[in-house]
C-alpha cells in the first residue's frame, strides 16, 4: 500500500491534502489582514497626500494668478497715466476727481473681473485717497493693520509683498508698490493692496472627500498657526503639536483623536497639515480584526490533525530536495548525496530527483570543460587587443626629429632621442607585464609630451596634476599615453590655435579616475557606443580608444574602462581602473 501510494500521480496527493490548503488559506488571510491592518495608515498617507500636493499646487497656482493680476495692474497704461494725473493734480491742490473716478473705474474692473469668491476685496491706496472694491470686508481690517502691512510693501521697491501674520482672522494679504513706468522714475504712484479668503481658497482646493470622516486643515511657519479651518477650535489648535510629526502620525488633539498628514507649500515656506478624524477608523479596523482573528483560528484547529498526517511525508521529500540544490549551490563539483533511493519511485517526485541527479552531472562536466576555455579566450582576447599598435605616432615622431635637425640644435634633437628611445623600448616589450603601474606610464608620457612639446612648441600646453603617491598603483600598459595622443591630434594637429591639455587623477571609493582633458576639439555624443556597434567605422584614433576600453574591460570588468564627454570648453576622456598597488616598491626616474 505504501509503494502505491507512493507512485501515485502528485495531482492525486494533492488532492489528498486539499484540506491542507484550506488551513494554508486561513493563515495566509489572517496574514494578510493584519499586513493590511498595519499598512492602512500608510495607504491612508498616500490618499490624503495625493490631496495635500494637489491642494499645495492649487494654492500656490492662485498665489501665483494674485501676483499676475498685481503686475497687469501697475503695468496697465491706462491705470499708470490715471495715477500720474492723480498725482500731479493733488500735489497741485488742483480737482483729482475725474481721475479719481477713472482710477477707481480700473480697479472695480479688475475686481469683479478676478472675482471668485476667494479674492474678498482690491483696496488701492493713493496721495489723494483710498480706493475699496468692497467696503464692508475692507473696513473689517483696523488700519494699524493696514498701515503695517502698507510699510511692509515699501520696503520691497515694487517687488510683491506676501503678509501671512493675520491670515487666520483677516485672510492673506498681497500688498505692491506701484512704480512710474514712464521715462522709467520708478515714482510711486500708489499701492495696491489684495485680501484672499483663506476659507474659501482652501475649500475650493481640496478634492479629498470626507471619507474618512470629519477632515481639517492647519497652515504653520516659523512654530506659528497662522490659519486653521473653522472645525478646528483655537485651543485645540494651540495644543497641537508638530514637531514629532515628519510625513504622518496619529495624535491626540483637544478631545479628540486625529490621523495628521503633513505637506509643504514649499514656495512660501508654509508647513501644510490635513487633519481626518481617527476614532471611526479604529472602530471599523478592530472589529475586523476580532472577526478574522477567531474565524482563522477555528479553521485552523479544525484541519491541523489532517494537515500533520497528509503533508508530514510530502513535506520531507519536497525539503530533502530543496536541501540537496542548496548543497549544489554552494559545492558544484559533485552531487549531492541523499538516504532515500529515488530510483524506484515513478511519481513526480521520483522523477524530480533523478532529473536533479542528471542536471548536476551534466552541470559539472560543462563547467569543468567551459572554465579553461574561457580563461584562455580572455587571455586570447587580451594579448590581441594589446598588440594592436597604431604606427601613426612612430611616423609623426621620426618627422619630427628630420625636422627639428634641419632648424634646432643639438640638445633638442638628444632630448628628443632620449624620449623616442623610452617610447620605443616600453611599446615594442612583448612581455606580459603584470606588475606595470602608474609610475612606469608616466615615465612614457614624460618621453611623449617631451617630443610633443618640441614639435609643437608654445602651440601645446600641458599640465600633469598626478601625483608620486599614484606610481605605485597597478595599471594596463599603454592606457594613458594613448588618450594623450588621441587629445593632440584632434587639439592640436586639427587647430592652428593654441591647446591646452591638462593630465589629473581622482580615487573615489576604491576607483582610480584619470582625466585627460584639451581643448580645441569636441566629442560627439555617445562615440564609444557608436564604435563598438560600428555605426562609426573605427579608424585611426577611434581603433585607439575602442581598443583601451575593451582591454581594461576584459581585464577588470564591465564597470571600468573608458567614458567620453565634454565639459565647458574642454572635451574629456575619463579612464577607470580599480585602486590596486604593486607590493614591490618601484623607483621611477
Amino acid at each position: 500500500m505504501t509503494k502505491k501510494i507512493n507512485n501515485l500521480p502528485l495531482k492525486h496527493k494533492l488532492l489528498a491534502i486539499m484540506l491542507i490548503g484550506l488551513s494554508i488559506m486561513a493563515v495566509m488571510s489572517f496574514l494578510i489582514i493584519q499586513i493590511l491592518s498595519s499598512s492602512y495608515n500608510q495607504m491612508l498617507y498616500q490618499s490624503i497626500s495625493e490631496s495635500l500636493s494637489y491642494s499645495a499646487k492649487e494654492i500656490t497656482d492662485y498665489l501665483d494668478k494674485m501676483e499676475n493680476l498685481t503686475q497687469l495692474f501697475l503695468s496697465d497704461t491706462k491705470v499708470q497715466q490715471e495715477l500720474q494725473n492723480l498725482k500731479k493734480a493733488y500735489e497741485n491742490q488742483e480737482g483729482h476727481l475725474n481721475a479719481l473716478n477713472k482710477v477707481s473705474s480700473y480697479t472695480g474692473d479688475y475686481y469683479y473681473n478676478y472675482s471668485d469668491g476667494i479674492l474678498k476685496y482690491i483696496n488701492l491706496y493713493t496721495p489723494a485717497s483710498v480706493i475699496k472694491t468692497n467696503l464692508i470686508s475692507a473696513d473689517k481690517v483696523p488700519e494699524s493693520i493696514q498701515q503695517e502691512i502698507l510699510a511692509q510693501s515699501d520696503e520691497k521697491d515694487g517687488a510683491p509683498c506676501w503678509v501671512d501674520t493675520y491670515m487666520d482672522e483677516y485672510g492673506l494679504f498681497l500688498a505692491r508698490n506701484i512704480r512710474q513706468i514712464e521715462m522709467l522714475k520708478l515714482d510711486t504712484l500708489g499701492t495696491i493692496l489684495i485680501n484672499i479668503d483663506m476659507n474659501a481658497l482652501v475649500k475650493a482646493s481640496t478634492k479629498f472627500e470626507n471619507q474618512y470622516g470629519e477632515t481639517a486643515y492647519l497652515i504653520r511657519a516659523n512654530g506659528k498657526t497662522l490659519y486653521h479651518t473653522e472645525n478646528l477650535s483655537d485651543e485645540n489648535t494651540a495644543r497641537f503639536n508638530p514637531e514629532t510629526i515628519d510625513k504622518y502620525s496619529i495624535e491626540q488633539v483637544g478631545d479628540r483623536m486625529y490621523f495628521i498628514s503633513h505637506g509643504m507649500i514649499e514656495e512660501y515656506g508654509w508647513d501644510y497639515y490635513c487633519l481626518v478624524s481617527y476614532e471611526e477608523i479604529d472602530e471599523k479596523l478592530t472589529g475586523i480584526r476580532s472577526v478574522c482573528f477567531w474565524i482563522i483560528i477555528l479553521d485552523f484547529l479544525a484541519v491541523i490533525f489532517i494537515t500533520v498526517r497528509l503533508v508530514g511525508k510530502l513535506v520531507f521529500h519536497i525539503s530533502s530536495l530543496k536541501d540537496r540544490m542548496h548543497q549544489f549551490a554552494l559545492d558544484n563539483t559533485q552531487v549531492p548525496e541523499t538516504a532515500y533511493n529515488y530510483a524506484e519511485r515513478k511519481d513526480e517526485l521520483g522523477l524530480l530527483n533523478q532529473q536533479f541527479d542528471e542536471m548536476s552531472r551534466t552541470i559539472i562536466a560543462l563547467i569543468q570543460e567551459n572554465y579553461v576555455n574561457e580563461l584562455l579566450k580572455k587571455e586570447a582576447q587580451l594579448r590581441a587587443l594589446e598588440n594592436q599598435i597604431n604606427p601613426h605616432f612612430l611616423y609623426n615622431t621620426l618627422d619630427s626629429i628630420k625636422w627639428r635637425a634641419k632648424s634646432v640644435g643639438e640638445k633638442d634633437i638628444t632630448d628628443m632621442v632620449e624620449s623616442l628611445s623610452v617610447l620605443l623600448r616600453a611599446s615594442l616589450r612583448t612581455k606580459d607585464e603584470k606588475d606595470y603601474t602608474v609610475g612606469r606610464e608616466m615615465e612614457i608620457v614624460s618621453s611623449y609630451i617631451t617630443i610633443q612639446k618640441l614639435r609643437y612648441e608654445e602651440r601645446l600646453l600641458f599640465e600633469n596634476s598626478i601625483e608620486e603617491s599614484w606610481y605605485p598603483y597597478i595599471i594596463p600598459k599603454l592606457v594613458i599615453q594613448p588618450l594623450l595622443e588621441n587629445a593632440i591630434f584632434y587639439g592640436v594637429e586639427q587647430n592652428v590655435e593654441e591647446c591646452h591639455i591638462i593630465l589629473s587623477g581622482e580615487q573615489k571609493d576604491g576607483v582610480l579616475h584619470f582625466y585627460v582633458k584639451n581643448t580645441g576639439s569636441e566629442i560627439e555624443d555617445d562615440l564609444l557606443e557608436k564604435l563598438e556597434t560600428e555605426e562609426i567605422k573605427p579608424q585611426g584614433h577611434g581603433v585607439g580608444l575602442l581598443n583601451i576600453h575593451k582591454r581594461v574591460r576584459i581585464q577588470y570588468g564591465e564597470a571600468y574602462g573608458l567614458k567620453l564627454y565634454n565639459e565647458g570648453d574642454y572635451a574629456v576622456a575619463e579612464l577607470l581602473i580599480p585602486a590596486e598597488k604593486n607590493d614591490v616598491e618601484i623607483n621611477h626616474c
